[in-house]
C-alpha cells in the first residue's frame, strides 16, 4: 500500500511541477494568441451545414417530396446517426431524378434546419466503394 501512495505522490508532484513550469511558457504564448487559435481551427474544423453526410435511402415518398434515410452523424445539428425522413428542398432534384432514386441507394447529403424542419438542401451519389 505504501508503494501505491508513494507512486501517487510522485505523479502528483510531477503534475504540479509540470504545471508550474508551463506557466511562463503560457505567458509568452499570449503574443501569438491569434496564431494559435488559427492553428487549432485548422486542426479541428467546426461542424457546419456544408458537411456531406453519408446516407442510405430506406424509403421514397414522391408525393410528399421526402426521403427516409439511414444517415451518419449530423455534427452541425449535434444529431447522431439514425433513420428518419427528410424533406427535400425545392429544386434539389427534379421529378425524374427523384423517381430514379431507389431504396438502398447510397448518397451523401447536406442537411439544414429550415422553418423547424430538417431539410435536404443538396444530395449526390456516394463515391464508389462507400
Amino acid at each position: 500500500m505504501n508503494r501505491i501512495h508513494t507512486a501517487f505522490a510522485t505523479i502528483a508532484a510531477l503534475v504540479v511541477g509540470l504545471g508550474a513550469a508551463a506557466l511562463p511558457a503560457r505567458a509568452q504564448e499570449h503574443s501569438h494568441e491569434g496564431h494559435d487559435q488559427q492553428t487549432e481551427a485548422a486542426e479541428a474544423p467546426a461542424p457546419s451545414s456544408q458537411d456531406w453526410i453519408p446516407a442510405e435511402v430506406r424509403r421514397i415518398d414522391i408525393p410528399q417530396q421526402k426521403l427516409t434515410l439511414k444517415h451518419g452523424d449530423i455534427r452541425h445539428l449535434d444529431m447522431p446517426g439514425m433513420t428518419m425522413p427528410f424533406k427535400l428542398a425545392p429544386g434539389v432534384v427534379s421529378a425524374a431524378q427523384l423517381s430514379a432514386i431507389k431504396t438502398g441507394d447510397k448518397l451523401e447529403v447536406r442537411i439544414e434546419s429550415q422553418q423547424g424542419q430538417l431539410t435536404i438542401v443538396e444530395l449526390r451519389p456516394a463515391p464508389a466503394g462507400n
